[in-house]
């Protein structure tokens, strides 16, 4: 079976080269591959970081001029979008340690010498989004990562959380996830920090003699709930427009009850040295040369918290170049602007490789090139608050893009290293590898997938694939949760998503020195991972706004869910509750699913003879696959996240949870909710399946034709 797979990939490669659009489409992939530039990159990111541009800001609104004035002047139709959003700006965050010493803080920042941007006065105090406003005063507790094992194992060492202030690092978890945790336990407020064993001295030199965070270095950034619903607090499931009806915030689910702040491991030394208590449970030490004590006491501090509250415009820019043959079909690629600071990774250096990839086609339009589909380029405002622009959006063109939208590509973090990686929906993650193989690596100059697989196999010695000869997925892509921009398009709409870039060693996050100098010593210094992810993206974008036929994987996705489902069933074993479920019948029906995906593999040599009317209608039932999964109530507790395959974990925040409806009540161990919850599933997959096999139909209806 492997080597007839092989033999039919082979044939469909040639098929599509040798037919007129295959043809047109190889023309077009090998001048994208020609025309980006390092240089140009560099030009764009050394504009969009001259000054902090928080979203909402005076700076913000330059860049987005910025970014609009570039996407005319490539040749390509742009407009902004503005909304009006529930924004905070700091107006005084602060500690102060009253016993068992007196130190106030948070400590600035400190200047590097050479590095002229650590030296601004007009970067925003380091404080959280979204964290509620409030003095409060207390005894201190360390908790870890914050996470609901870490204070269920502070129970069982008899430490009581209520009323006290804890102090947990970064990682594990999205920091709003922190918060809610300390929250549901009765602190009174939450310091965030980042340990030098996470992303400072532990992992190498600091900043500026290495990559990682230094000693005053803060990350920044937004607790709001992002796992109840992302967006304008205010507005949730509609566009935060002038007009719109607005919540009260008491009654905006999203937004914490405590006051939080973030600082950095310089300021949580003096904390953490002056906690008594048992010492820490295995695997809660970190960085900071000493042991590391629960608490409580001696340690008492004061915790000031007030942001200023309004109603604040943020500005999308939107660049648009209408398809020719199928201009109601729209493919998104889409990359946030705003950052906490000077943002030269997170995010322009997206923004950078986007401008790049438009440039790109803008050129190839005045040389004849026209997509198949509209191609939407999105410069969203808003991300690192929590997804604003980007959801706002989705939100007032619900319909449009459910109906329409075949794919959204998302580029936040393009580059801070040499290591490519990512997320998709199962159905694209054979688009990613196959297009990776097409683009060259700048260090090694081979494929960009074989330094990929190269990379992720470095430990385990396993043997080299014959890259002449891969049929199957052979590198690992994650599941996407939340996060990032194309949260609303997956888990609102159920839009098919991938999320990509070159990471690294990245210490400076959300700190005042992610900036052009970071960037040029350390994350990218001659930028030619900028071309390369610009190359990549761009190779993407082609291949859904052009292919006649979508570039999906529907086999993936059915054995994707079949896996899932056998996930929960072993969970269910455990618990010793198999026998009250009806999860044998949902997966009997992926099993269906998986032997309808596998005829269609089979016939799809038959995609490159069908006509425009048969490859439009393949196409829409591929959009019906993931449409199948979209239920209008929501997953159990949170509405607003409609996709019952896949959402983003209530205490992970960023990561997916797959099956989530199905999953919250086996946790929870609801076995009488559980019924409703199959049923639903059963359907959706039904629904894939049906879908599945009309387009097998028609195919075997075309090659039935051929033959004859």
């Amino acid at each position: 079976m492997r080597r007839i797979s092989i033999y039919f990939l082979l044939v469909l490669v040639f098929a599509m080269i040798a037919s007129p659009a295959g043809a047109q489409n190889d023309k077009w992939v090998k001048r994208f591959l020609a025309l980006p530039v390092a240089d140009s990159c560099r030009t764009y990111l050394l504009r969009l970081t001259e000054e902090p541009h928080v979203a909402g800001t005076e700076e913000d609104y330059q860049t987005a001029e910025y970014v609009l004035e570039k996407f005319r002047s490539f040749g390509i139709e742009a407009d902004m979008a503005s909304y009006d959003v529930y924004l905070p700006y700091p107006v005084n965050v602060r500690f102060e340690l009253t016993r068992p010493i007196s130190f106030s803080g948070p400590t600035p920042e400190a200047g590097i010498d050479r590095d002229k941007d650590a030296f601004a006065s007009n970067v925003m105090a380091p404080f959280h989004g979204y964290s509620a406003n409030g003095h409060v005063a207390g005894q201190v507790i360390y908790a870890n990562y914050g996470l609901p094992e870490d204070y269920d194992k502070l129970h069982k060492l008899g430490v009581d959380t209520k009323g006290k202030i804890v102090l947990v690092r970064y990682g594990k978890s999205f920091r709003g996830v922190k918060v809610k945790a300390a929250e549901e336990r009765g602190a009174a407020g939450v310091i965030i920090y980042s340990d030098p064993a996470d992303d400072g001295y532990m992992q190498g030199d600091i900043y500026p003699h290495g990559p990682y965070r230094p000693e005053t270095a803060v990350q920044r950034g937004s607790v709001q709930y992002i796992f109840e619903y992302p967006g304008d607090p205010l507005t949730p499931g509609w566009a935060a427009t002038p007009t719109a009806k607005r919540l009260d915030s008491a009654a905006a689910t999203n937004l914490p009850r405590i006051p939080s702040m973030p600082i950095s491991y310089g300021d949580a030394e003096k904390i953490l040295r002056h906690l008594a208590g048992a010492n820490v449970p295995k695997g809660w030490q970190g960085g900071l040369p000493f042991a590391y004590h629960v608490g409580p006491g001696p340690a008492e501090l004061q915790l000031d918290v007030e942001l200023d509250y309004q109603i604040r415009p943020i500005w999308n820019v939107i660049a648009t170049i209408r398809g020719r043959e199928e201009p109601e079909k729209i493919v998104v690629i889409g990359n946030h602007r705003d950052a906490w600071t000077y943002g030269a990774v997170d995010p322009n250096s997206g923004t950078s490789v986007m401008l790049e990839m438009a440039r790109t086609v803008g050129q190839m339009m005045k040389e004849g090139y026209r997509p198949r589909r509209t191609v939407v380029f999105a410069s969203w405002d808003g991300e690192e608050y929590g997804l604003l622009g980007s959801t706002e959006w989705v939100e007032e063109h619900k319909t449009l893009l459910a109906n329409n939208c075949v794919a959204y590509i998302n580029i936040d973090v393009g580059v801070c290293g040499d290591r490519f990686g990512g997320g998709a929906s199962p159905a694209l993650r054979s688009s990613i590898q196959r297009v990776a193989g097409m683009v060259t690596d700048p260090a090694t100059q081979s494929s960009v997938l074989k330094r990929w697989w190269q990379q992720q196999n470095e430990e385990k010695k396993s043997k080299e694939p014959d890259w002449a000869k891969i049929d199957t997925l052979i590198v690992s892509i994650d599941d996407l949760g939340s996060g990032s921009d194309y949260t609303a398009f997956l888990d609102h709409l159920g839009v098919p998503c991938m999320s990509i870039g070159f990471g690294g060693p990245y210490g400076v996050y959300h700190a005042l020195h992610d900036n052009f100098f970071w960037m040029s010593n350390f994350g990218d210094p001659t930028f030619a991972y900028h071309a390369a992810m610009a190359k990549i993206g761009g190779l993407l974008l082609l291949e859904y706004a052009n292919q006649p036929v979508l570039p999906v994987d529907v086999l993936t996705f059915a054995r994707d869910a079949k896996k899932q489902i056998k996930s929960v069933q072993d969970v269910l074993k455990e618990s010793g509750a198999a026998q009250q479920t009806k999860l044998d019948d949902v997966s009997a029906q992926a099993d269906e699913w998986i032997r309808a995906a596998e005829n269609f593999m089979r016939l799809q040599i038959a995609l490159t003879e069908l006509n425009p009317l048969e490859a439009q209608e393949v196409n829409r039932q591929f959009m019906a696959i993931e449409r199948a999964f979209i239920s209008e109530e929501g997953i159990p507790g949170r509405p607003w996240f409609k996709n019952i395959y896949v959402a983003p974990g209530k205490y992970t925040g960023y990561a997916a949870e797959l099956l989530p409806g199905l999953r919250a009540f086996v946790n929870a161990k609801k076995w009488d909710e559980l019924p409703r919850e199959e049923t639903r599933l059963m359907r959706a997959i039904k629904s894939a399946m049906e879908a599945t096999m009309k387009a097998t139909l028609i195919l075997e209806k075309r090659q039935s034709a051929g033959r004859r």
